[in-house]
Parts: structure tokens; sequence; C-alpha cells
């Protein structure tokens, strides 16, 4: 699906006008209208008491259309103006045909249903003390919670609440998905979103979302070489799980070979957890991790297709070495997660000279180490770092998190929909790393691997979510889920 920014929004709707597919009043009619159906859809309407709270502007007009319809379908049908009679020539058309409902300033009953049409994609000030005090009142009722178009209280474009916002069981949005959708903060506050057709073609998109990835047959006369080696270097004395949960993501997602260079401190946990594993035991510092010198860097790189170094490989001056020989020697494309990127945070000029194809895969803390500035500021300003880094740095950024952002090295901006808070726990990146360089060695190119690895991430997580419950899920049960 595409994203568009409100602008795009607005130059999409002045189009669908210029071209006589519509005028703005019958552009009206249409969304409050199809709002109204889909509402319909999913509660009953006969004889509920619905409050459609509307603003004095365009947003409110939709909401008039909504009452008029919500009304002839058997509602009792409340139109709540909390900032006075409408401003715009359209909202005020649709206000003066308003039949059999009744209109007031204040939201004093109980209501079944209630509609929040105050404030569509324009807003971007803070709101004064009366409307906050009539937002948390909307929040604190038991009723079904709907926005039209997009919560209020929430800017569209970057998803920042501006004071306080309608906490809506469903969100109807009209053309497109808008930002805040798909970034904190609030997408907390959207529900569940369904995207309404009302005739308006696209002008542009601003960003997609990922799509369900496919995969060729595999062809019956196959062996292991024939899907790849995928070469970790992964844990360390007392993180030993980060290689295993890493390793059989990898092979779980269709690895002909996990090849392993593994510390010797953990070379028995890891062989027996995943007897599958090809593994390169080297010597371990006095830390628990990789003594640089002893690794033989040619036998590690013959036949390999892919490379994931990081998960829990710990920080020191020989992990760094490793990182550094790694981005060094390598032909294929590479992945960088966790300690690996922490590595990169002080050494950035190894990204640099990087040959191959580079994919980092930080969460919120990480970037900030990389960029150089605070955790609340990439979370406020995600699309724009992770532009930024990935076409500063030619490499491919999956900035994890709800609805985690694959950006290219073009400039390109995809949004992740699958996954769940359960997956908010240690060793999910791990297996999410796995994935990816799973599909790197068999052959996806680096974009692509990044995308179907945190599709296929988040999608595994919901099903597991669904047998284990968000709050009991572990990483592993997203692996078994693959």
């Amino acid at each position: 699906m595409m994203v568009l920014t409100k602008a795009l929004i607005k130059e999409s709707e002045e189009n669908a006008v210029k071209s006589g597919a519509f005028s703005f009043l019958k552009l009206m009619k249409t969304a409050g209208e199809t709002a109204a159906e889909k509402i319909a859809d999913l509660t009953e309407i006969k004889a509920k008491k619905i409050a459609v709270v509307c603003g004095n502007g365009n947003n409110g007009g939709d909401g008039f259309v909504i009452a008029s319809r919500l009304a002839k379908l058997g509602g009792r049908v409340s139109v709540i103006m909390p900032l006075g009679k409408p401003l715009t020539e359209n909202a005020k058309f649709y206000f003066e045909s308003l039949q059999n409902v009744n209109i007031t300033d204040s939201l004093e009953e109980s209501y079944d249903i209630i509609i929040d049409a105050v404030f569509g994609i324009g807003l971007n000030r803070e709101l004064d003390e009366n409307i906050l005090q009539l937002f948390e009142k909307i929040n604190s009722t038991a009723a079904l919670k709907i926005a039209i178009d997009i919560p209020s209280g929430v800017e569209a474009d970057t998803g920042r609440v501006l004071g306080e916002a309608i906490m809506c069981d469903y969100t109807i949005t009209f053309i497109a998905l808008k930002p805040c959708f798909v970034l904190p903060e609030g997408s907390d506050y959207c529900g569940k979103v369904i995207v309404a057709d009302i005739g308006v073609n696209t002008a542009d998109f601003s960003y997609k979302t990922i799509e369900k990835p496919q995969f060729p047959k595999r062809r019956h006369n196959s062996h292991k070489g024939t899907f790849g080696t995928a070469l970790m270097f992964c844990g360390s004395y007392g993180m030993a799980g980060a290689a295993i949960l890493a390793t059989r993501a990898a092979l779980a997602s269709g690895v002909g070979i996990a090849k392993c260079v593994v510390c010797d401190g953990i070379y028995d946990i890891l062989t027996r957890a995943i007897p599958e594993a090809v593994c390169l035991p080297v010597v371990q510092d006095e830390s628990g991790t990789y003594k640089a010198d002893t690794i033989d860097y040619e036998k590690a790189f013959k036949k390999v297709t892919a490379v994931l170094i990081g998960c829990g490989m710990a920080q020191s001056d020989n992990t760094r070495k490793v990182l550094r020989c790694v981005a060094e020697k390598s032909d294929v494309p590479i992945i960088i997660d966790a300690d690996g990127i922490n590595l990169l945070a002080d050494s950035i000029d190894i990204l640099r000279e990087c040959k191959a194809p580079v994919i980092i895969t930080p969460h919120p803390a990480e970037m900030a180490r990389l960029c150089k500035c605070s955790t609340a500021e990439i979370e406020q300003n995600r699309i724009y770092y992770a532009q930024k880094f990935a076409i500063d740095y030619n490499c491919t950024v999956v900035l994890k998190g709800a609805n985690t952002i694959v950006a290219t090295n073009k400039g390109e901006i995809f949004f992740n929909l699958t996954g769940n808070p359960g997956m908010a726990t240690g060793g999910s990146g791990d297996v999410l790393s796995g994935i990816m360089v799973s599909l790197l060695a068999q052959g996806f190119v680096p974009e692509d691997a990044a995308k179907a690895a945190v599709y296929l991430h988040g999608e595994a997580g919901d099903r597991a979510a669904l047998k284990k419950g968000e709050r009991a899920m572990l990483p592993s049960d997203i692996i078994k889920e693959l």
C-alpha cells in the first residue's frame, strides 16, 4: 500500500476536482457516505446512541454527512460541535442539510458509538485546554470510538500527539494511509485502520508498505549448495543464545549451509543446540569473545554467499578488528547487527570501506549512537534519520521497532505492518538477522532481503502470539512459525 503525506493527499484531491471527476462538495459527500457504510459494516446502527463530534472545518463536514446517513439507518444521532458552527462553505452546506439529529455543543450523555470528525490531516498546532478536556472525556468512555481520516490530536505527517488525542478502536481513512498510521506515537491511537476508496487517484506516493514476499518454487534437482552459505560471526561467552537464535532462524528460513565462526568457550553449547550448523571454532580472548588474530578468514569465507556479524559478539578491540577484517575481505553482502553496530558508532570509517553491499539493523538506541543524537530524536524523526543514513553511507537501513522502517540507499522508505508487542523481547532481533542473512545467502538482493525478512519475522511473530499470547511468546516461538 501507498503512504501519502498530507501535501500529496491534498494534491490528489485537487487533481480529481480539476479533472472534472468531482467537485469538492461532491467529494465531501462521497467521503462521508463511504465512511458511514464502513461504520455500518463494523457495528449495528439501529437504535444505537451515536455521537458524531464535528470540528468547524472540512473534517466536520464529513461528520455531518456521516450523521445524516447514520440517522437514516436508524441510529439515535447527536452532532456535537465543540468548536462552534462550520467555517468552510462545503461543511456549511451539509450542516444546513442535517435532519433527524440532535445538535449540541457539549458531550453530555453516554453513547454506544462516538465518531471523531473534529480535526483532519491539516492539524499542526497544540490544542487548547477545552479540546484537551473533551478528548480526555471521550477517552474515558466505554463507547466504540471511530476516527474519520485520522484520530484528532495526531499530526498527520509526523505521528506526533499534540497534547492529547482521541484513542480510537477504528480509523476510517480516505485515499491512502498517512504517515501517522505507521509512526510513533500516533499509531497507538488509530486502532484498526480501514482505507476507504472514494474514487480519487493518488498523485504520487511518499512511502510504501511492505507486501508479503513471493518465493520461487524449489527445483527438484537441488543440493545444499543451491541455497547458499551464510557465514555468521555471532555469540560470545555469556551470549551463546544470540548465536543459537540467529543460526536456527537462518536454517529455518531455507539457507543451504549456516557456517558459524564460534568462540571455543561456547562451541559445545552451540553444536549441541544446533547440530545442523557447520562450526569453525576459534580461540576466545580473556573477555570471552573472538581473539581476532586466530581466525582463518580464507577458510571462513570459502563458498560464502552472505555474512552476518554482530549478534551477541560483544564489544572489544578484538571484535572491532574482526568487524574491520570482515568489511575489508567480504565481496558478498554483509548484515551488521547489535554489537557490530555499536562498534561502528566509534569506527564509522569501517562502513565507508566496505566493498560489498551492507545492511544495518539498528534499534532506535543503536541508531542514535550511529547518528550522534538522542534516542528520543530518532523516535521523533525515524524517517529522516533512516533515509539520511542510508543515502550518506550507501547502505540499507532496517530501523527496528513497531512498523520497522526499511530505507534504501536511493532514499526509498518502506514500512512493515506485521508484528506485535510480544516481539519486544531480547533475542527477537537475532531471529530477524538470521532470517535476513538466510535470504541474502539464497540470492535475494539486499533491499528485497531486508523487506522480506521484516515481513516474515513479523508474520511469524503474529502467529506465535495467537498460540502463546503476546506476554508469553518467546523469540524461539517465532522461529517455530517460520
